[in-house]
């Protein structure tokens, strides 16, 4: 996902594997006309904030009901964007229903008894699990970098055969010593669901969330190539930006839509949760990206949650119950339970503003 080269509209350029939209879409009503507080800009209104930074779309819900709904720059309701990474925490998802459909047995399963050709390669793969890859910390060599064509995330985002690009992981470390994002971590989750089920991914998140929860437009999911047809897991749902916050709310409503739990609530208890582990600094021992910084954050399973407002890192986790998804470019479904709230942001880039103190700052206007 080179910077000069990803765009929101890359959809257009690679082959999509359709999701279908529900029989029936879920009630999400509008209450837009309601007062809504945003936060100050120095004089700046934020609609022409909004336009400068790149953003395409802002929805907020609050109790069940959208009480803010702009787009920008071009877009529409029906405009379709991307997720990018936002697809990392459906694929979170998605592996927390495979267990409780029973076909995956454990998080602690290792990845190689459903990706048995990783451990031809090297038998270390045997050793890392798949809560290692939701924690993004399986050891796995991987390049993230989005500056550079050459990186492994580029190279993954533009292959046509991802299969190949796996079969040519290798091991950097030992798993569970380091926190590092990796793309590479998400293909492999998602990779496991599909051999798992048995259903391609795409059809498993229309199968299991998109339809359950009510989607009102069709989606798709970006493939590595029509031959091989490998969704990249890693990112690209492709979809609206209600719907986008439709995910939101059911994770808002601990997995649950219209009495059926859709993703299982314990789930998403432990998937958004903060957890130690090994690591001689706070940092390493909490999954802590950028700690003592302004764009300090927490990364759970798929997720990330912010620390407290004003809180030094190094007096230990001090984690909001707020938490939220995040692509590349500054898309965000941004979920405060406090408020029962849930803030999308979708842009063309990420703009001269930090997303998370944003969409959070809007959350606690309107508490």
């Amino acid at each position: 996902m080179a910077q000069q080269q990803s765009a929101i509209t890359d959809h257009r350029h690679f082959q999509n594997a359709a999701i279908a939209r529900a029989p029936k879409a879920s009630l999400l009503p509008s209450a837009v006309g309601e007062p809504v507080q945003v936060p100050d800009f120095g004089g700046e209104s934020f609609d022409a904030v909004m336009e400068k930074t790149g953003t395409v779309a802002i929805v907020v819900v609050k109790h069940g009901k959208v009480v803010l709904e702009q787009y920008y720059n071009g877009y529409q309701r029906d405009s379709i964007v991307t997720s990018f990474s936002v697809a990392k925490s459906m694929v979170s998802a998605l592996v927390g229903i495979a267990i409780r459909d029973g076909h995956i047995a454990t998080v602690d399963d290792p990845i190689t008894r459903y990706l048995p050709e990783l451990a031809i390669n090297d038998q270390r793969f045997t050793r890392i699990t798949i809560r290692n890859l939701l924690e993004m910390r399986s050891g796995i060599q991987f390049v993230e970098g989005y500056g550079s064509p050459f990186a492994d995330a580029s190279r993954f985002y533009l292959t046509p055969d991802l299969a190949g690009k796996i079969k040519g992981l290798r091991i950097e470390h030992a798993p569970d010593a380091a926190y590092q994002y990796s793309s590479g971590d998400t293909q492999l989750l998602g990779t496991i669901v599909q051999r798992a089920t048995g259903v391609p991914l795409p059809r498993y998140l229309q199968e299991k969330i998109w339809q359950p929860m009510g989607a009102a437009y069709d989606a798709s999911w970006s493939l590595d190539s029509q031959q091989s047809a490998l969704p990249k897991a890693f990112c690209c749902v492709n979809a609206r930006a209600l719907d986008f916050a439709r995910f939101g709310q059911l994770y808002l409503k601990d997995g649950s839509f219209n009495g059926q739990q859709i993703v299982p609530a314990e789930w998403v208890r432990q998937s958004t949760q903060v957890r130690e582990h090994a690591g001689s600094s706070a940092a390493s021992r909490w999954n802590m990206e950028a700690p003592n910084t302004f764009a300090a954050a927490y990364y759970a399973w798929q997720w990330r949650r912010p620390p407290v407002a004003d809180v030094p890192s190094e007096l230990g986790v001090k984690p909001s119950h707020d938490f939220y998804a995040e692509g590349h470019l500054g898309q965000f479904i941004y979920v405060a339970p406090d408020e029962d709230m849930v803030i999308v942001r979708f842009g063309k880039r990420y703009g001269n503003a930090w997303w998370p103190g944003v969409l959070g700052r809007i959350a606690r206007l309107n508490r």
